[in-house]
C-alpha cells in the first residue's frame, strides 16, 4: 500500500504543470479584460456575426485592432472549417442570452441588419461595423467576435494526427462612442492524452477523451466569458 502512495504522489509531482488544452484564456485582473462596468446602464446588447480575421494575440499584438480596415484582417482560410464564423456567433449568443435574456437581441434580428448594413469594404473597421449594426438594432453595445483558427483534429495535412484547434478574440463595443470597453481571447489546442493523465482530471469539463472543434470551442467560450463584466 505504501509503495502505491508513494508512486501516486510521484505521478502527481510529475504532472501536476499542465492541462488538457494547450493554450490560454487572457485574464489580467489589472486590464481592460476586468473592467468595473457594475453602474454601466443598457437595454439591449446584441452579437455582431463573427469576422474571419486575427485582430490581436498575445504572441502578434495590433495597434488599435479594431480600427484597422477589413482587407488587413485576412486570416488564412485553411485554419477555418465552412461555417465556422455561425457556430462561434451561436457559442456566444446562447450563453449572453443566458445570462441577459431580457436585454440579449436575438442572433436572427442581428444577423439580418448587420447583412443589410452599407458598407464600403476598404474603408470600414470592425467598430465602424459594430456602430452602424448597433445603430439600425437600436442597441446600446454590440459584442464583435474575430476568429482565425477553428480546426477539427485530424484535419491539418501536414499532421495527420492532429488535434482539435480553436483561437479567436471578442470585444464589447459601445454604441454610442464606439468605445472598445471589454476584450478577451482565447488560444487552444489540445494535447495529447499521454501528455497530461492529471490535467484531464482537474479540467472535468474536458475530460479524459479526444474533443471535437466544436467542444474546444464551447470550452473556450465559457472560459472567455467567465470574467464578462455584465451580469
Amino acid at each position: 500500500m505504501l509503495k502505491k502512495i508513494l508512486l501516486l504522489l510521484w505521478a502527481v509531482l510529475i504532472l501536476l504543470p499542465g492541462s488538457p488544452i494547450n493554450g490560454r484564456a487572457d485574464a489580467d485582473p489589472t486590464s481592460i479584460e476586468n473592467p468595473d462596468l457594475s453602474s454601466l446602464q443598457f437595454k439591449r446588447i446584441a452579437v455582431m456575426p463573427f469576422l474571419l480575421g486575427k485582430l490581436e494575440s498575445p504572441e502578434k499584438p495590433i495597434e488599435k485592432p479594431l480600427s484597422q480596415s477589413l482587407p488587413q484582417l485576412y486570416v488564412d482560410s485553411a485554419n477555418l472549417e465552412e461555417g465556422a464564423d455561425r457556430i462561434m456567433t451561436r457559442l456566444v449568443n446562447d450563453l449572453l442570452k443566458n445570462r441577459l435574456p431580457d436585454q440579449m437581441v436575438s442572433m436572427e434580428e442581428a444577423a439580418a441588419v448587420y447583412t443589410d448594413v452599407i458598407r464600403d469594404p476598404t474603408l470600414d473597421t470592425p467598430r465602424k461595423l459594430a456602430k452602424k449594426t448597433g445603430k439600425n438594432l437600436q442597441a446600446d453595445l454590440v459584442v464583435v467576435g474575430t476568429l482565425w483558427r477553428f480546426r477539427e483534429k485530424g484535419t491539418d495535412k501536414e499532421m495527420p494526427d492532429s488535434s482539435a484547434s480553436v483561437a479567436f478574440a471578442v470585444y464589447l463595443i459601445e454604441v454610442a462612442s464606439g468605445k472598445r470597453l471589454w476584450r478577451n481571447a482565447f488560444d487552444g489546442t489540445q494535447k495529447a492524452l499521454s501528455e497530461d493523465v492529471l490535467g484531464g482530471l482537474k479540467q472535468g469539463k474536458i475530460g479524459l477523451r479526444w474533443v471535437s472543434v466544436n467542444e474546444l470551442a464551447r470550452y473556450g467560450v465559457k472560459n472567455v466569458f467567465r470574467k464578462f463584466p455584465l451580469r
